[in-house]
């Protein structure tokens, strides 16, 4: 399949993957389509006190020399289009936290509004349509309580499952890569826990985050992959890469933290001294950069085969 037919099935038909019955039509997916290309799908998985972690895990994690690594979830639909900091998740929490707020102001706004005009009607002639009024803001306010799934997640992250799954058909028969679909990994960081008590100390770890919107592409790590982060930045001349060398103390505020050895790949837009991707959790959130996105999947195609097939010294 080509990227942009990957796009139209992870990203438009799949494109919900937040409940239990959207991630199961999503790993049946897998399941069909990555065994024969030679990618064995396994799930790793663990019970947590409110939660299941089921990762998949697509070839050989054990042996891998190279782990791609993509969230598969999808977040919750916010009120305001967010901002989301692929390097600085303390922001993304102030975001979240900004739109809960906005949330409950709404949600008192709307059960205060129902007492009030219940309890105005009562024993007049308007007493029905005031409780039939006072019941639709009371609905209204039940509708802001519960969670729903964002319509539109290209950037978070169904561009990133899309390109592993492309990445997985041209890496065919390489016995040295692995593939990682991480659950709960979008919001916080929980599948990505679990998938680094697995991982090949030595293992190039490529994190892929939001590849489908912004002008500007970044490569994160640490001191120990500036070579190799040199390597893949040489593979994308056409594209501006940002390559952003962070220093111990730095690592610990991102996902490098898990992953000392490993490199975080994204899109987006530098602002104010952070990098960031707009319009996320929202409708808006259905930009493509195709050609750039394939520019950068045949990129991370070569950069792995060479890294697999690079013999011990």
């Amino acid at each position: 399949m080509t990227l942009q037919d990957l796009m139209m099935l992870y990203g438009v038909t799949l494109g919900n993957r937040r409940t239990a019955k959207q991630k199961y039509l999503f790993a049946q997916q897998l399941n069909e389509s990555l065994p024969p290309l030679g990618w064995p799908v396994r799930v790793q998985q663990r019970e947590g006190r409110f939660s299941k972690i089921e990762n998949l895990i697509a070839g050989d994690l054990a042996n891998a020399k190279v782990v791609i690594a993509v969230p598969f979830d999808t977040p919750a639909k916010a009120l305001r289009p967010q901002k989301y900091y692929p390097f600085h998740p303390d922001k993304n929490v102030q975001q979240r936290g900004r739109d809960l707020a906005l949330q409950c102001v709404l949600e008192l706004l709307c059960f205060g509004a129902a007492c009030l005009m219940f309890w105005s009607g009562r024993g007049t002639g308007a007493m029905l349509p005031r409780t039939l009024a006072a019941l639709l803001l009371a609905g209204v306010g039940v509708w802001l309580l519960l969670p729903h799934a964002s319509p539109c997640n290209f950037s978070r992250c169904s561009g990133a499952v899309a390109t592993a799954v492309k990445l997985a058909e041209d890496l065919s028969g390489e016995e040295n890569i692995a593939f990682a679909f991480c659950d709960h990994a979008v919001d916080n960081y929980d599948g990505f826990r679990l998938l680094a008590q697995e991982v090949p100390t030595a293992a190039i770890v490529l994190l892929l985050d939001n590849l489908t919107s912004g002008p500007a592409v970044a490569l994160a790590h640490g001191e120990y992959r500036k070579e190799a982060a040199e390597q893949l930045c040489s593979l994308l001349p056409e594209d501006k890469v940002y390559d952003r060398n962070y220093p111990e103390e730095q690592r610990q505020r991102n996902l490098l933290a898990l992953f000392p050895r490993g490199m975080m790949l994204s899109c987006g837009r530098v602002e104010k001294g952070e990098f960031v991707v707009e319009n996320t959790c929202c409708a808006q959130d259905h930009v493509l950069d195709l050609p750039r996105m394939e520019r950068m999947e045949r990129a991370l195609a070569d950069f792995s085969k060479q890294k697999a097939n690079k013999k011990e010294n």
